[in-house]
């Protein structure tokens, strides 16, 4: 799942019939657009070579500031002056004469950027640069005349344009046919370095290769409201859940907003609520009203309606989400921000935890997983019930001893396969060695942060950890009736080879006089193929089935590569076998 805020960033959407590529807007709410495209700016050069002053500028130099005869707003700064480097970009602040190019936004001076054309230039050489501060048509001029590349021939004549309402366009009039496009930096980015917005980078995207006759605007807009990102639900979830969506939308335009927000998941849930106020460039969080996934994909839709809205193409957000009994539970999203230990005492056995709210009252747990930065042990895994709010570490459905991972920064994954028959949470709990200093466990500090991540000792105390969610995880199968079990029906249950590209054979033991059924189910827990009846061999009071599977589904089609569950069955009890198909 990707919960990860990002400016929207668009390189082919619909408008009506037309194809348009763009991009942004950035958190500092600048878009661009060229003149390549419909509503895209038109090429018009301003002459300045007989009204603009001339920047003495050397090889690798910065000179200025230069008044630009009005004050305008670039990325929430007041500007009144601007500097000029050689090396073809512009800033605010910065006294760099840097000539290799970065991209855009880094956090490496200059910031507070325009980077009409960084490349490495050489106004020593010949050709000349010059400004305009052009007050009766509010905008600022500087223009790069037929200044050489360092180190060749050829000459670039192009200019940067800053207007009074903090809009820029740059244009090109002349570039060397030969010119290295693979080799500059074109964009804007404000004073931090932290944000801004690229048009091209070293030749990408392709679309953007700078030429003659072109013009780029970055501007920003006054109405202009947007999804930002679907927290919840995640792309794959628990059947039968109750999951409250948590959505981000934004104002991505400069002026405050209020609007109605959609959410549609599937055909069955479609929920309205209405933002009022929000600020310019700020975001703000929906929760909507609970909703109880099936076992079935289903498309989720994410809309914002605002009246006079100046961008239209990104009121929409979509995703896909798969339902299943089988899966993982998670308040996480895979991703290490930073790191969480608890140094070992001599004398307390100190433990990272997450307390799991489980959907079901009857359930199978399959697994744990915990993400670790070392292979240095944990002195032990468990699950377990909860009691009185704390881990009952007296009654584990799951527990291993000094376990570790078997590379830095990977998964610690410990099966089982353990019925549960009750509704309330679960805790995962790893401990750490007395007097240990590692492994340090993964930790998820993006939004949301569900407050259940703890830490503590069962001889101090358990401790709640806002700042953010540990990477650990359960397995479990919630599909009903599964635990409404006889005494052990099937003792084993084996794949092998594991993992096969051909044909796996599978291996069961069995009371006498009893048969299994077994089922092919892929990783979103979907049957994919019913196997032969499994029936033992005629000797011995444990018995031997075997049979086999060849990678195929129902129709025989060969299935893609991955990981596939196949579960054996003998009156009301089950085995599960996970096996990775490779082709």
């Amino acid at each position: 799942m990707n919960r990860r805020l990002c400016p929207l960033v668009i390189w082919s959407v619909v408008l009506g019939i037309s194809s348009v590529r763009a991009a942004g807007p950035d958190r500092g709410g600048y878009r661009w657009i060229d003149s390549d495209e419909p509503g895209g700016p038109q090429f018009e050069w301003i002459d300045i070579s007989g009204s603009g002053t001339p920047i003495a500028l050397g090889d690798d130099d910065n000179q200025g500031p230069f008044v630009l005869g009005f004050s305008c707003d670039f990325y929430g700064h007041r500007r009144d002056s601007i500097r000029v480097c050689s090396n073809g970009w512009l800033s605010f602040n910065s006294e760099s004469h840097q000539f290799h190019h970065y991209p855009i936004p880094d956090a490496r001076d200059p910031n507070s950027l325009l980077a009409s054309l960084w490349v490495d230039l050489d106004p020593a050489q010949g050709g000349s640069v010059l400004y305009l501060a052009d007050t009766s048509h509010g905008r600022f001029v500087v223009s790069w005349i037929d200044v050489p590349l360092r180190g060749t021939g050829d000459n670039c004549t192009f200019q940067a344009i800053l207007d009074t309402g903090g809009s820029v366009l740059f244009q090109y009039l002349r570039l060397p046919a030969r010119f290295g496009a693979d080799s500059c930096s074109v964009g804007i980015e404000d004073d931090s370095g932290l944000t801004g917005l690229e048009y091209l980078h070293d030749g990408f995207p392709e679309p953007n290769r700078l030429h003659d006759s072109l013009a780029v605007r970055f501007y920003r807009l006054q109405q202009d409201v947007c999804p930002s990102a679907i927290l919840r639900p995640t792309e794959h979830v628990m059947a039968g859940d109750s999951i409250a969506p948590l959505v981000v939308v934004w104002n991505a335009g400069l002026s405050p907003a209020s609007f109605p927000v959609t959410l549609k998941i599937g055909s069955g849930y479609e929920e309205q609520l209405t933002v009022t106020g929000l600020a310019a460039l700020r975001d703000t969080q929906l929760e909507f009203p609970v909703w109880v996934p099936a076992a079935e994909p289903c498309t989720v839709a994410l809309v914002t309606t605002l009246a006079g809205d100046e961008y239209p193409a990104n009121d929409t957000m979509w995703t896909r989400v798969i339902g299943s009994y089988m899966g993982e539970l998670a308040y996480d999203d895979g991703q290490a921000d930073t790191w969480f230990l608890r140094n070992g005492s001599p004398t307390a056995d100190w433990a990272g935890a997450v307390k799991f709210k489980i959907p079901y009252s009857r359930y199978r747990l399959l697994g744990a997983r915990v993400f670790a930065a070392e292979t240095l042990p944990f002195a032990r895994v468990l699950v377990c019930p909860d009691s009185s709010g704390a881990p009952g570490l007296g009654s584990p459905y799951l527990q291993v001893e000094s376990v570790r991972v078997r590379a830095p920064q990977t998964w610690l994954d410990v099966s089982a396969d353990t019925q549960v028959t009750t509704s309330e949470d679960l805790w995962l709990v790893a401990f750490w060695p007395r007097r240990a200093t590692g492994p340090r466990i993964g930790e998820d500090r993006d939004e949301p942060i569900d407050g259940r991540t703890y830490f503590g000792s069962p001889t101090v105390r358990w401790l709640p950890y806002a700042d953010g969610d540990l990477l650990a995880r359960l397995r479990i199968d919630g599909r009903a009736g599964i635990c409404e079990l006889p005494p052990a029906q099937v003792d084993r249950f084996s794949a092998s080879p594991n993992p096969f590209r051909a044909r796996t054979n599978l291996v069961l033991s069995l009371p006498a006089g009893s048969s299994a059924a077994v089922t092919v189910f892929d990783a979103l827990g979907q049957r994919v193929r019913d196997l032969s009846l499994a029936r033992p061999d005629p000797d011995g009071r444990k018995r031997r089935a075997a049979l086999s599977w060849d990678g195929r589904d129902q129709n025989g089609r060969l299935l893609s590569a991955g990981a596939y569950f196949i579960e054996a069955r003998a009156g009301n009890e089950r085995r599960v076998a996970q096996v990775l198909l490779a082709r």
